[in-house]
């Protein structure tokens, strides 16, 4: 599988990972609301109002203990077929792009690397001067990247 196919993939699957937690925040806030509003009839605003949030409280608490036991349940698998290759596929597809030197010193100054590429997206928020200077000096490379792909996906269609 090649790279693009890997962020495509991944990407799709974020957007629906996200579109999942939304709808389930907003099924959530209108049972809150609905609670509120059987309580609200019953009890005072405020009783109603601090039994609901505490409800709300408990679910987030539920739902963060499942998570736990998830991520410890499937730790152990992943880390087995993460130590049985020792480079991930990542690396192998970039480093015909950046070089073998480049790769190898991100490999081994990854904070470095990070801390340089942060730095980086703050320079270029901070300054729009240097920013649109960027995006015009690397724009056409982008534009005929995109073509490219373009054609790519359409020709396999």
């Amino acid at each position: 599988m090649s790279i693009k196919a890997k962020i495509v993939s991944a990407l799709g699957l974020n957007v629906l990972m996200w579109l999942a937690m939304w709808m389930v925040f907003a099924g959530l806030m209108f049972c809150a609301a609905g609670a509120y509003m059987a309580l609200a009839d019953r009890l005072t605003p405020v009783q109603a109002a601090l039994i609901t949030g505490g409800g709300l409280i408990a679910v987030v608490a539920i739902l963060g203990l499942c998570a736990l036991v998830a991520s410890r349940s499937n730790k152990g698998s992943s880390d087995s077929v993460l130590s049985d290759s020792p480079d991930n596929a990542l690396e192998h597809q970039l480093r015909p792009m950046i070089g073998d030197r480049a790769t190898d010193w991100a490999k081994h100054n990854t904070g470095m690397a990070i801390v340089g590429a942060l730095s980086a997206g703050v320079i270029l928020t901070a300054s729009p001067r240097l920013r649109s200077t960027l995006v015009r000096a690397v724009g056409p490379i982008f534009t005929r990247k995109a073509i490219r792909a373009f054609q790519q996906f359409s020709d396999r269609d």
